[in-house]
């Protein structure tokens, strides 16, 4: 069963999929994670078999067939071309590599399977109501969402993201996805101004006649799980290719932003995968740096617009799933620092729960130093790397006298999202697809094929100001509410 960070209450996973976010804004979350089975056989599963064994312990009310029927759907041909995910071993470290799906990015991991699980938990619960998924994103998920949701019955989707805050290519990339049933509004604000009005959407009572409201942010459990599943193949993967022996510790490093990604490592750790430290990568806006420093979450700062922009957050959401599960499932005390950091900007986690957080160290990395550390890992190795991943790999370095035996750098995102940046390093004298295949060219690296579809949309946005975006936003969803 299931339950929410801020209320004692029984879930079943249907309800939670559906849902998205618990009536009061509480998060759902399983803390059961020690009764799963971790056995060693586990190391011969390609990665659709382990996604199935970890998917069966999660989603418990889906039978076997509905679990397989979900994973092939999910990771098919047709969204993994070449493969699902890539390993790269560069001596004492490795990179994950989670941008081989459709938009390039992790979020693809995990937004390819929430449709499934969706439209499955709609029939088993005969609900036949339209659902409306509605995410704010700082753009990556922004993409996945619109990407995975594309042509699901019974699903439409807005996507609220910052007009300023996402790359040219990440806009271009929302809109190429978008139809009749599918919107991506910009809004004059940040990341966490868009996030905020949905979750004050979720949790205002609307009564909309045809629509159900749900989310595709990793606030939904079922975006979260699919996220586990990677941790646990990429060990494995290490393990077959020697780097390391079963039962060895690895160290991860997650450039983290919304806080979903390094959630999902520090529960694979919990339910028994062998981790060792649990890097949080900030860029310059280091809110959960500083968290994890002084026990004091504040959002009470400047907000920067950095070259890393998926990571342009100061609410990060999934933290409270962490509060709740190292706080040993005090919901009052998660309600007490929800409701501070709502009203007051900032939280301070009692002391007596310091302890609880030493599977986490953190660092951040300036806005000025990302290019250097996407400069060095090419120079160094010949890999090139996105910013974001920059940040994670500039992480490591600076950490690198603390973090005993192996460590695997998580890469949320292809570079090709983010060549304005990138070619900072090359200073090719080129722009759009030119610029693309140039890069191609220098570094050896296969261009993906939607990149010609992408980089050839014409984009043509509808902007809200800050200060209407709510009163736009529930006029759309009551246009689209009446013509269900």
């Amino acid at each position: 069963m299931y339950t929410s960070t801020r209320k004692n209450i029984k879930m079943n996973v249907n309800d939670c999929i559906i849902k998205g976010i618990s009536d009061e804004g509480g998060l759902f979350i399983c803390n059961s994670f020690e009764e799963f089975e971790m056995k060693e056989e586990l190391i011969n599963y390609d990665y659709k078999e382990l996604a199935k064994y970890i998917f069966k312990f999660f989603f418990n009310t889906f039978s076997e067939e509905e679990i397989e029927n979900v994973v092939n759907s999910a990771y098919s041909k047709i969204n993994f071309k070449e493969k699902i995910v890539g390993m790269k071993s560069l001596n004492d470290i490795s990179f994950l590599e989670l941008y081989h799906g459709p938009t390039m990015a992790f979020k693809d991991m995990a937004l390819t399977v929430l449709p499934h699980l969706m439209v499955k938990a709609k029939e088993k619960k005969d609900n036949k109501k339209q659902t409306l998924i509605l995410t704010a994103t700082s753009g990556d998920t922004g993409g996945a969402c619109l990407s995975g949701f594309y042509n699901t019955d019974g699903i439409k989707v807005i996507v609220l993201y910052p007009t300023n805050g996402v790359s040219l290519f990440q806009e271009s990339q929302m809109h190429y996805y978008t139809s009749k049933n599918a919107y991506a509004i910009a809004v004059n604000g940040n990341f966490d101004d868009c996030q905020s009005l949905v979750k004050k959407v979720f949790t205002d009572k609307h009564n909309f006649k045809n629509l159900e409201l749900s989310s595709a942010n990793s606030i939904n459990i079922g975006r979260l799980v699919p996220q586990i599943v990677y941790y646990f193949y990429s060990y494995f993967e290490m393990v077959r290719n020697g780097e390391i022996k079963y039962k060895d510790e690895v160290n991860y490093v997650v450039p983290t932003g919304n806080f979903g990604n390094i959630l999902a490592c520090y529960i694979a750790k919990k339910m028994g995968l062998y981790v060792g430290k649990i890097v949080c990568a900030s860029n310059q806006n280091k809110v959960l740096n500083d968290f994890f420093e002084t026990l004091v979450y504040d959002k009470n700062r400047e907000f920067y617009l950095t070259n890393s922009p998926a990571m342009d957050i100061l609410i990060s959401s999934n933290l409270e799933r962490l509060l709740y599960l190292i706080t040993d499932c005090n919901a009052p005390l998660i309600e007490k620092l929800m409701k501070d950091l709502k009203e007051k900007g900032k939280f301070e986690l009692p002391i007596e729960y310091r302890e609880k957080l030493n599977d986490f160290l953190s660092y951040h990395i300036e806005n000025d130093e990302t290019v250097e550390y996407i400069k060095k890992c090419y120079e160094d190795n010949k890999y090139l790397i996105d910013p974001h991943t920059a940040v994670a790999y500039g992480s490591y370095l600076n950490l690198k006298e603390e973090l005993k035996g192996k460590t695997c750098i998580v890469s949320t995102a292809s570079p090709y999202k983010f060549l304005e940046t990138v070619n900072k390093v090359f200073k090719i004298e080129k722009e759009g697809i030119d610029l693309v295949e140039e890069t191609s060219k220098i570094v050896n690296m296969e261009i993906p094929e939607i990149l010609y579809d992408i980089y050839n949309k014409k984009v043509e946005k509808e902007v809200w100001e800050k200060e209407n975006m709510e009163k736009e936003l529930l006029k759309l969803i009551g246009e689209i509410d009446e013509n269900c």
